[in-house]
């Protein structure tokens, strides 16, 4: 088209003409190869949202909501519409890390437990936060599904015409010719290949999910016997979150400090009588055995001398509501005592047992009228919190 139709065009239509590339709704639109280059915008989104929260003085917990709600998320529209380079998903990976463990975008502290265990599912001992290259992959796989199916999409219609024709969808090859974005996509078939059965998906009654195809790349799993203490309905988010590394033994108790070369002395600040490490702070220590003393006698159950958190994995209770309340009780002592470990650490006081256990009790009651349970349960023989 000459200039003087093109502008005839545009004065007219309103519309004008464009070059590659452009965006639309954000997203980079070219018919060339998506370069780091071209997601440098989405990189920027999810530091500047960190920068924003930075300065807040947000608990583990609270981190863990924002990455997990926030953080993960943004990158789930692009990852929609094509495969994001592995550069920028391992970029938004790191600043998700550091922000996890050090509130800020940039590395501050080395992480306690490995991203890819963080990554995995509750039941699977993780924090359930979305494994961002999965996650893209899992969601182009929707694209395999509609070839599969033959969809009524006009883009299935033109890829059918274009390049697979009268071949079989799952037995196709693609030329060495083809674009790099058919290329990949046929990498990820051949991925989600095996989980397809006489061309249906082989879970959710034949139907592929973008849910489902994420579980299938995660392979098979071992479920940890303590989920249900920790993930329980009744703690509080950052008892939840204290418990979950104390359970797996990554708490920064002083015997790892002293192992990383941090500090020299690894005396219990709390007794001055042992080396600090898990079994000892949250056991043995005599604060923490005062404590466990005093909630024992509240609770009224056998408690073990230690590994109080894996023995209420094994636990067996008739009553459901019971075995809850033991097991919040129990993960927010863990929550005080490792407090109280801090607090002694910088300003030398200790309070007394009998004060943490009172507010211990406190909370439980207060989880207790959140959730209902004095209503429905006052005229049990068993109550805690009279």
């Amino acid at each position: 088209m000459c200039n003087e139709d093109s502008q005839y065009v545009m004065r007219v239509s309103g519309f004008r003409e464009g070059n590659f590339p452009f965006r639309y709704l954000g997203i980079p639109i070219s018919y060339k190869r998506m370069v780091v280059g071209d997601c440098s915008s989405l990189v920027e989104r999810v530091v500047m949202r960190i920068r924003g929260w930075g300065a807040r003085k947000l608990s583990y917990a609270g981190r863990l909501v924002l990455v997990q709600d926030v953080l993960s998320q943004l990158h789930s529209f692009w990852a929609r519409i094509f495969l994001i380079p592995v550069t920028v998903m391992d970029r938004i990976e790191l600043i998700c890390r550091n922000y996890m463990w050090s509130g800020s975008e940039e590395f501050l502290k080395t992480a306690p437990v490995a991203w890819t265990k963080v990554c995995t599912g509750k039941k699977f001992g993780g924090l359930g936060i979305i494994n961002c290259k999965m996650w893209n992959v899992a969601m182009l796989g929707k694209y395999v599904w509609w070839l599969a199916m033959k969809a009524d999409h006009l883009w299935i219609r033109w890829v059918n015409h274009m390049y697979i024709k009268d071949q079989h969808w799952m037995d196709y090859v693609p030329t060495v010719s083809s674009s790099w974005t058919w290329r990949k996509l046929c990498q990820v078939k051949e991925q989600f290949k095996p989980a397809y059965c006489n061309g249906q998906w082989r879970s959710n009654a034949g139907r592929y999910t973008i849910s489902g195809g994420y579980i299938w790349l995660q392979d098979d799993q071992v479920k940890v016997p303590w989920h249900p203490v920790v993930w329980n309905r009744f703690n509080m988010p950052k008892h939840v979150f204290i418990g979950w590394l104390a359970i797996q033994g990554r708490l920064l108790t002083k015997d790892r400090l002293v192992r990383f070369g941090v500090i020299q002395d690894g005396t219990c600040d709390m007794c001055l009588d042992h080396d600090e490490d898990h079994a000892y702070l949250l056991y043995q220590c005599s604060f923490s055995s005062q404590c466990w003393a005093l909630l024992k006698n509240w609770l009224d159950v056998a408690l073990p001398g230690s590994g109080i958190l894996e023995w209420c994995s094994s636990w067996r209770c008739r009553s459901l509501m019971k075995k809850r309340i033991v097991c919040a009780a129990i993960l927010a002592l863990v929550y005080q005592i490792w407090r109280v470990r801090n607090v002694c650490r910088v300003d030398s006081y200790i309070p007394h047992p009998a004060s943490v256990v009172n507010s211990v009790q406190q909370i439980v009651q207060c989880r207790g009228q959140q959730w209902k349970w004095t209503s429905k349960y006052q005229c049990m023989s068993w109550s805690p919190w009279m």
